[in-house]
């Protein structure tokens, strides 16, 4: 965002012309910037990297002797971890599908 917004506060008051103002680079500038968020966390470089993680955590922790079910939750809690946005995203259109039902 390069656009430079003054706001003169009137007192309490910030007048309706600069709240629009603001509004409308808002509604313009955060659109591209989550799609642009998501691109370069969703591409196939990461997931592929993502991939990678997850099976040297699995590799790593089968190698030391863990009991395959350890090793399958701690993995899984890995790969959980590494998707919160994915799953923050996830949750919010739930969210979103079950106020629309």
């Amino acid at each position: 965002m390069d656009k430079e917004i003054k706001i003169e506060k009137k007192g309490d008051e910030i007048p309706v012309e600069d709240l629009r103002e603001l509004f409308g680079v808002i509604n313009q500038e955060v659109p591209d910037l989550i799609k642009n968020l998501f691109a370069s966390i969703y591409n196939a470089e990461t997931a592929e990297q993502y991939a990678k993680g997850i099976a040297t955590i699995y590799k790593t922790l089968t190698e030391q002797g863990l009991p395959q079910e350890m090793v399958e939750k701690l993995t899984m809690k890995y790969a959980n971890s590494m998707d919160i946005l994915g799953k923050a995203m996830e949750n919010k259109f739930k969210d979103r599908k079950g106020e629309e039902d």
